[in-house]
């Protein structure tokens, strides 16, 4: 069953009584200082704190989060210089000027620091609190008032800047990345350690051939760049591939689109013969038109979302990549899954993730075949998909199928993580398929030993049955599970009773719109978990 409350360590009670007392002693003790120090310096006031090590106070700022404790004369006794990482995206509502600059005064050891959404801090502010982290190699600014001088500011005192999050900040342009890589004055090119690049939202400041331009210019210039999230980076790629540089328009002061890659040339003696190869692991939303211009360009991809559309042929194009471990299909158009059979019987065994979404099946086989291709996940969502209509007869034809069917289980002895989400609602399930699917629900719970967390949602069919036969003595299944989200799902109050305590790890069930249980039995049900004293939340709604 769930595991039952611990008592907690003597470290762990200390910090929680210090959290406790927080607000009722410590921040007036604090205010007094304050105000006899009015006129002196106020960010040498660090209260009792000081002493206190890095570690412990990164864990009592996440308790006090935690418990919604945080104020702002809270963290400005908790702002120390022995902090190496901060987050402060949970109290964006009053991080402003104040806040940012006890940050500049006091710690200057931050290698991570998180300010997504915090709004209220003007560019300016933000420029000086760059010029005094030289340390930082990670920097999260999504959502606020950064603007393309706080880029430079990055670009000339971060020298180790590894990741950079820069979401719908309103107040950059793509001219602005041009900024991030490139120092206009000195003539030399930047931020080369940077891995990882989030600039989603970031629009053109002409057209889209400026934007392309701008993409294309950041990578070649960043010869370490891993990660660069924006929706434009597998046709900037692609342009990459034709080198199609002569004609763009760069901003002044920045060289051209054929000096950059005559740079990039000359850093990377092995791309002499022309052609370039980047270090990209990941590439999202790619058509597969593009597959084999991205396929030349980025050898190393790990991680690819594909969109597929029509026929296809993928094997040629993708078996070369032999890192490929993390793969989303997408279609759009309703293609048949067993057009993914090919790849899946080459590669399927090196995937770690995996993700398929908008496809119809002829065969309701092919959902199984397709997983017994991939025994390695360690995670998967899959948006189950859609039988093709079939006529009166061959759904007669189908269900006599399924009287008679048997194949082998599937066994997934990595897995950690699986999602399973129907949304056909508005028409029946065929038989054969609700044998097929009961089948490879029964074979996750039996054979993952490392199944943590399971999600499914809408399922049309009574998960009474699968879970029970999981759970029968002497099984050892489903003795992993921390999380359970259940969504629609046709389940009896037995069963959950069953699974609460049955031999598990679970710490969260969630019971969303699962109307087979009544309030009364959901009532009881935590009544006898506090009862038993048990480490589980459950909600359901």
């Amino acid at each position: 069953m769930p595991l039952r409350r611990i008592i907690p360590t003597l470290e762990n009670l200390r910090l929680d009584n210090v959290s406790e007392n927080m607000k009722r002693l410590w921040v007036k003790v604090y205010s007094m200082e304050a105000k006899l120090a009015r006129n002196r310096d106020h960010d040498t006031i660090t209260g009792p704190f000081s002493m206190l090590a890095g570690s412990l106070l990164q864990e009592l700022l996440e308790i006090m989060r935690e418990r919604k404790f945080l104020t702002p004369s809270i963290l400005h006794i908790l702002l120390l210089p022995q902090l190496k990482s901060l987050n402060l995206n949970y109290c964006s509502s009053y991080v402003g000027n104040t806040l940012a600059h006890t940050i500049t005064v006091r710690c200057k050891n931050l290698s991570s620091l998180t300010l997504c959404h915090c709004d209220q801090i003007p560019a300016d502010t933000l420029v000086e609190l760059v010029k005094a982290l030289p340390c930082l190699t990670k920097l999260h600014l999504s959502s606020t008032q950064c603007n393309t001088q706080v880029l430079s500011a990055i670009r000339s005192f971060c020298p180790e800047i590894n990741e950079l999050d820069i979401i719908s900040c309103k107040k950059l342009s793509a001219d602005s990345l041009l900024h991030l890589v490139y120092d206009p004055v000195a003539r030399s090119y930047c931020c080369q350690s940077l891995q990882r690049l989030r600039a989603e939202g970031l629009t053109p400041t002409t057209d889209l051939q400026s934007l392309l331009s701008v993409l294309v210019f950041v990578l070649l210039a960043l010869p370490k760049l891993k990660y660069f999230f924006h929706n434009f980076v597998p046709k900037a790629v692609c342009l990459i591939y034709d080198q199609e540089f002569h004609g763009a328009q760069m901003p002044a002061g920045f060289p051209s689109l054929e000096e950059v890659a005559r740079y990039r040339t000359s850093t990377h003696p092995n791309e002499g013969s022309g052609r370039f190869t980047l270090a990209l692991r990941k590439i999202d939303w790619m058509l597969f038109s593009l597959l084999p211009k991205i396929g030349a360009v980025c050898p190393h991809l790990l991680e690819i979302t594909m969109i597929l559309r029509d026929s296809w042929d993928l094997d040629p194009h993708v078996l070369p990549w032999h890192n490929l471990t993390h793969v989303t299909f997408c279609s759009d158009e309703r293609m048949d899954l067993k057009e993914l059979l090919p790849v899946t019987a080459n590669i399927g065994p090196q995937f770690k993730y995996l993700a398929v979404d908008g496809f119809i099946f002829k065969d309701e086989l092919t959902l199984h075949t397709l997983l017994s291709h991939c025994p390695n996940l360690l995670k998967c969502m899959l948006f189950l998909p859609s039988p093709e209509r079939n006529d009166r007869q061959s759904q007669q034809q189908n269900e006599a199928r399924a009287r008679n069917l048997c194949f082998p289980p599937l066994q997934f002895p990595e897995l950690v993580s699986i999602c399973l989400v129907y949304n056909d609602l508005g028409n029946p399930l065929p038989s054969l398929y609700k044998v097929v699917l009961g089948n490879i629900i029964e074979s996750v719970f039996k054979y993952s030993p490392c199944l943590e967390i399971l999600h499914l949602f809408c399922l049309p069919f009574s998960l009474d049955e699968a879970f029970q036969k999981a759970l029968t003595p002497p099984s050892t299944a489903l003795q992993s599970l921390r999380e359970l989200e259940l969504v629609r799902a046709r389940i009896s109050i037995h069963t959950i009773n069953l699974l609460v305590f049955s031999e598990n790890q679970l710490s969260l069930i969630s019971l969303e719109k699962c109307f087979h249980i009544s309030r009364v039995d959901y009532n009881e049900l935590l009544q006898r978990v506090r009862k038993e004293n048990l480490e589980v939340v459950i909600t359901r709604e």
